[in-house]
């Protein structure tokens, strides 16, 4: 009777888990740029002001990352619950945390505040769980 009551609980307990699932899980749209094609002529370049900048790391996307998995990685920020900052960061370029696509370059922060950090944190546990799509939302849950 007790390990069937045990598994019972772990069953429940498991499909609790999956029930919630992940706030960061993202769709990842497939690369589907034209290769750059070389060009024979030789044209005089014209000097073009470099703009300034972020201090901090970049990070390329690769299929199947989410911004999740990445702020988890050891070279990033250790943490998968500060994907909120890659998303904060990069709002130029990533329109819905929960779509990336890949090849697009990341800006990763660096020298962040315990504040910011915490604030992340608190965001990513505020976000509800995901619900697919394939189109960047309109209105956000949060404000990131």
């Amino acid at each position: 009777m007790k390990f069937t009551k045990a598994v019972f609980v772990l069953i429940a307990a498991s499909l609790a888990f999956l029930a919630v699932g992940c706030a960061a899980r993202q769709t990842v749209k497939p690369d589907v740029t034209a290769e750059p094609t070389l060009s024979a002529t030789v044209e005089e370049s014209t000097p073009v002001a470099t703009p300034t900048a972020v201090p901090g790391a970049k990070y390329v996307v690769k299929k199947g990352d989410t911004l999740w998995g990445i702020s988890s990685m050891g070279k990033i920020y250790q943490d998968p619950f500060q994907w909120p900052l890659l998303f904060k960061a990069n709002r130029d370029q990533v329109a819905d945390p929960d779509i990336i696509e890949v090849g697009q370059e990341l800006d990763v922060k660096e020298g962040l505040t315990t504040s910011e950090k915490e604030d992340a944190i608190q965001k990513a546990k505020d976000t509800p769980p995901y619900k697919p799509h394939t189109a960047p939302r309109k209105a956000l849950p949060l404000k990131y």
